[in-house]
C-alpha cells in the first residue's frame, strides 16, 4: 500500500508520525490555529452571535465627521431660537443619518441652514455643511445648491459658501454667475467676477456671464468691449460669448448682426443650434428674401449638422410668421432629399409644420404629416389639433376639418382638446364657401353638445350673417352672447356693421359706430373700411366721405386697403376722377406706398374715364414701383383695348403678360409696323426697364384667365386691317410657349 493511501485510510497513524517527527510544539500550533478559526473567523461562533453590535460599532467608528456635522447643526439650531429649523438632532448622528434628516425636512431646509449660518456668522457650520455633499458628485451638488440660493435672492449667502472652499473651481463661481445673468443682475455679476478674480477662478464662461448681462441691459457697445477684453486676457471665446450680443442685434441692426457673425467665424467658431435660433428671431413680416436665404445658408454651416426639433420648430414658426412659406417648404424638402428623415416626436413642432404646409396650400403634405404623427403614436396637443383644423379649413376643406374634430371627440384621450376656436375655423370656411345651411347645421350640433362658445365663435357666426344677408339671425346671436356673459369686442361690432352694410341698412351700420364710441370702444381701421365698403357698394359717395372724415378725426391712419376702397367708392359713384384726387392726397399725407390692388382700382378709374393714355400711365407707374401686376390688372387693360379698338396696345400688353422679353430693335413685333402707337412713352420705358416684374402670375386665382387671352386673340384675328394673320399666329405660338398652362385653340 502506498503512503498516500495510508494517509487517507489511517489519519491517526499519520498524526502520530508527525508528532513523533516534529515535536509537540508543532502539534500545539495547529490546534491553536483551528481553535482561533472556529471562534473568531467570519464563519465562527462570535460572528453568528454578535454580528449586529459589531456592525454598529464599525459604523460609529467610521463617522466621526458625521458626528461633528451633527453637533455643529445641533448647536446652530439651538442658537437660532428665533428661527424654527425643522431638524431634531441629538448631536451624535452619523453623516448618513444627518443627510436623511435634511432630505426628509424638504428642499427649503438647506437654504435655511445656509441663511442662518451666515446670519449668525457660524462659518464653521457653513463650511462643514457645504462640504458634506457626497464626494463622488460633490462639485455638481454644490453648484446646484449655489444656483438655488441665487434664485431665491440669497446671493450673499452663495458667496459666503464659496468663501468656505479653500480652492474653489471656476465652475462653482460660474454656477452663481449663470443665474445672476439670467436675472439680469449686473451688480451681482460684477461682484462675483471680482471674487472669482481674487480666487484665480475666472474662465471664459465667467466672462460670458458679464457679456450676457450687459447685452440683456441693451449695453451692446459695452458687451462688445467685454468680448474684446476676454480675448485680450488670453481666453478663447465660444459661441456663448457671441450669442447674447447677436440676440440684441438681430432685433435692431441686421447688418451689425451679420458682421458679428463673421467675427465669430473668424475665431474658428461655427454657428450652433442656439445661434441659428437667434437668427430666426430676426425674421419678421417684411423681412427680405435675401435675408431669409442668408439665415438658411447659415443653418447649413452649423457645427452640428443634425437639426434638432427645437430648431426645426423655430424655423417653421419664423418662416410661417414672416410669410416666407415657400422658402421653408424648399428647405424642408432639401433636408429630406439630403437623407434627413425628419423623425419629429414633438407635437408642437408637428403643429408648426402642418401650419406651414397649410399656408403653402399643400394639403397632401398636411395630411401626410398628420398620418405620420398618428403612426408614430405622438399624442397631439390642443395647438397641434388646432393647426390641423385651421390648415384644412383655410384651404376650403371644411369637411375634412370637421372630420378631424369628430375623430378627436370620439377618442377619450383627445376629446378634451376640442374647443370652440376649432369649430370657428370650420364655420368661417363654410361661410367663405357660401354653404350657409351647413353653417347652421354645425352650429346646432355645437349647441346640442354644449360646446363652450367664445367671442370668436359668435364673430364667425355673425360674419356668416353678413355674407348671407341673413341679418335676422344676427340679433338672436347677440342676445345669446349677452346671456352667456360674453362681452362683444371690436371685431363683433365690426362684423355687425358689415352685416348691416350687406343688407343695405347703412343708417343702422352708422348707428353701431356711434354706439361703439359711447362705450369707449375705439373703432379701428377695419371698422371704418367696412363702412366705406358699404358706401361704395351702393355708390353713396358723400356718406363715404363722412366716414373718411370721421376716421381721420379719430386719428385712425388709412392703409392701402382704405385707398383701394376709396377708389372703388369713387368709381361706383361715377366720380372716377375723385379716385385719383383722394388717393394722391392720402398717399402724400400718410407716406403710403401703393400696392397692386390700389393700382388696379386706379386703372379701373381711368377706364371709367375712357382715358387709354391715363390707364397706361397708371400701369407704367405700377411697374416702375416694382409692383407686380396680377390677372385682374391685365384683364382690365386688355378688355379696355378691345373696347377702344386698339389691337397694337392689346398685342403689346399680352406679350408683357406672358413675360416675353422685348425683342431687338431690328425684329418686327406685331405692333412694330404701326410705330408702336398703341403704347404711351411712359409704358414703353417701363416695359423696357421692368420687364421681369411685368409678367402675370402663371397659376392660382390671381393668374391671367384663359378666356381673357382667348378674347384678345379673337379680337386680333378680327382686325385684319391692323395686324397680319401671320403675325397673330407667331404671337400665339410665343404666348403658348411662355404660358404652357393656357388652353387655346391654335387654329
Amino acid at each position: 500500500m502506498s503512503s498516500e493511501a495510508s494517509f487517507a485510510q489511517q489519519p491517526m497513524t499519520f498524526l502520530q508520525d508527525v508528532m513523533d517527527g516534529a515535536g509537540v510544539e508543532l502539534v500545539l500550533f495547529f490546534v491553536a490555529f483551528f481553535m482561533h478559526f472556529a471562534i473568531f473567523s467570519k464563519y465562527g461562533i462570535l460572528s453568528r452571535t454578535k454580528s449586529k453590535p459589531a456592525e454598529k460599532v464599525s459604523s460609529s467608528s467610521s463617522t466621526d465627521g458625521g458626528n461633528t456635522l451633527a453637533r455643529s447643526l445641533s448647536s446652530l439650531v439651538n442658537e437660532a431660537a428665533d428661527v424654527k429649523i425643522n431638524l431634531k438632532l441629538k448631536g451624535n448622528e452619523n453623516l448618513s443619518t444627518v443627510k436623511d434628516m435634511v432630505a426628509a425636512a424638504g428642499p427649503e431646509i438647506e437654504l435655511q441652514i445656509v441663511q442662518v449660518a451666515v446670519r449668525k456668522q457660524r462659518l464653521d457650520v457653513l463650511r462643514r455643511f457645504f462640504a458634506s455633499y457626497p464626494s463622488t458628485i460633490s462639485n455638481v451638488s454644490q453648484a446646484a445648491l449655489l444656483k438655488r440660493l441665487v434664485r431665491k435672492g440669497l446671493t450673499q449667502e452663495a458667496i459666503a459658501c464659496l468663501q468656505t472652499v479653500q480652492t474653489p473651481k471656476p465652475f462653482l463661481f460660474n454656477a452663481v454667475l449663470e443665474v445672476l445673468a439670467e436675472k439680469k443682475d449686473f451688480d451681482g455679476v460684477k461682484q462675483v467676477i471680482a471674487r472669482a478674480t481674487e480666487a484665480n477662478a475666472v474662465d471664459t464662461n465667467s466672462r460670458n456671464a458679464l457679456i450676457k448681462v450687459l447685452a440683456a441691459h441693451g449695453k451692446v457697445d459695452q458687451a462688445k468691449q467685454a468680448l474684446k477684453d476676454l480675448q485680450e486676457a488670453g481666453f478663447q471665446p465660444n459661441q456663448a460669448s457671441f450669442n447674447p450680443i447677436l440676440d440684441v442685434l438681430v432685433k435692431s441692426d441686421l447688418e451689425q448682426s451679420w458682421a458679428l457673425l463673421s467675427e465669430m467665424k473668424a475665431c474658428g467658431l461655427k454657428p450652433i443650434n442656439s445661434t441659428c435660433s437667434i437668427l430666426l428671431k430676426g425674421i419678421q413680416k417684411g423681412s427680405k428674401d435675401r435675408h431669409v436665404e442668408r439665415v438658411l445658408k447659415t443653418m447649413d454651416e452649423r457645427d452640428n449638422s443634425e437639426l434638432d426639433e427645437g430648431l426645426l420648430g423655430s424655423l417653421c414658426e419664423a418662416l410661417t410668421r414672416s410669410g416666407h412659406v415657400h422658402q421653408m417648404i424648399s428647405y424642408l424638402n432639401k433636408l429630406r432629399q439630403g437623407g434627413n428623415a425628419l423623425q419629429v416626436r414633438c407635437a408642437h413642432t408637428i403643429g408648426c409644420i402642418i401650419r406651414a404646409y397649410g399656408a403653402a396650400e399643400d394639403l397632401d403634405t398636411v395630411w401626410a404629416t398628420w398620418r405620420e404623427m398618428k403612426r408614430s403614436h405622438v399624442q397631439p396637443t390642443r395647438i397641434t389639433l388646432g393647426c390641423m383644423v385651421e390648415a384644412l379649413a383655410s384651404n376650403n376643406d371644411a369637411e375634412g376639418a370637421y372630420e378631424i374634430i369628430r375623430e378627436a371627440l370620439a377618442d377619450p384621450q383627445t376629446s378634451a382638446l376640442v374647443n370652440a376656436v376649432m369649430y370657428s375655423s370650420v364655420l368661417k370656411s363654410l361661410g367663405h364657401q357660401k354653404r350657409f345651411d351647413r353653417v347652421w347645421t354645425v352650429y346646432e350640433e355645437m349647441v346640442r353638445e354644449k360646446v363652450q362658445f367664445s367671442v370668436t365663435t359668435y364673430n364667425a357666426l355673425l360674419d356668416v350673417c353678413a355674407r348671407s344677408g341673413e341679418i335676422g339671425r344676427a340679433e338672436p346671436l347677440l342676445k345669446d352672447m349677452t346671456e352667456q356673459g360674453i362681452r362683444p369686442n371690436i371685431i363683433t361690432y365690426g362684423t355687425v356693421i358689415k352685416a348691416y352694410c350687406s343688407a343695405n341698412r347703412l343708417n343702422q351700420a352708422f348707428a353701431v359706430l356711434e354706439e361703439m364710441k359711447k362705450i369707449e370702444l375705439r373703432p379701428d381701421e377695419v371698422t371704418y373700411n367696412t363702412l366705406l365698403d358699404g358706401c361704395a357698394r351702393y355708390g353713396l359717395f358723400e356718406r363715404g366721405l363722412e366716414a373718411l372724415a370721421d376716421m381721420r378725426q379719430a386719428g385712425v391712419p388709412p392703409s392701402n386697403y382704405t385707398l383701394s376702397v376709396l377708389a372703388k367708392l369713387a368709381n361706383r359713384s361715377k366720380k372716377p376722377q375723385k379716385a385719383f384726387e383722394l388717393i394722391e392726397e392720402l398717399k402724400n399725407e400718410f407716406g403710403l406706398r401703393l400696392n397692386m390692388h390700389v393700382y388696379n382700382n386706379l386703372v379701373h378709374a381711368a377706364i371709367c374715364l375712357g382715358d387709354m393714355a391715363k390707364a397706361q400711365e397708371v400701369f407704367a407707374e405700377m411697374l416702375m414701383e416694382k409692383i407686380r401686376p396680377d390677372g385682374r390688372t391685365y384683364m382690365l387693360l386688355l378688355r379696355f383695348c378691345i373696347s377702344q379698338k386698339s389691337p397694337a396696345a392689346a398685342a403689346a400688353l399680352l406679350r408683357s403678360a406672358a413675360g416675353l422679353a422685348p425683342k431687338a430693335e431690328k425684329q418686327q413685333h406685331p405692333w412694330k409696323s404701326h410705330g408702336q402707337d398703341g403704347l404711351v412713352p411712359a409704358l414703353l420705358k417701363a416695359l423696357q426697364v421692368s420687364a421681369s416684374v411685368a409678367a402675370a402670375p402663371r397659376r392660382g386665382a390671381s393668374a391671367l384667365q384663359d378666356d381673357v387671352v382667348h378674347e384678345i386673340f379673337d379680337f386680333l384675328v378680327r382686325s385684319p386691317e391692323k395686324i397680319e394673320r401671320e403675325q397673330v399666329s407667331d404671337l400665339l405660338w410665343e404666348v403658348q410657349a411662355a404660358m404652357p398652362g393656357l388652353r387655346l385653340d391654335r387654329r
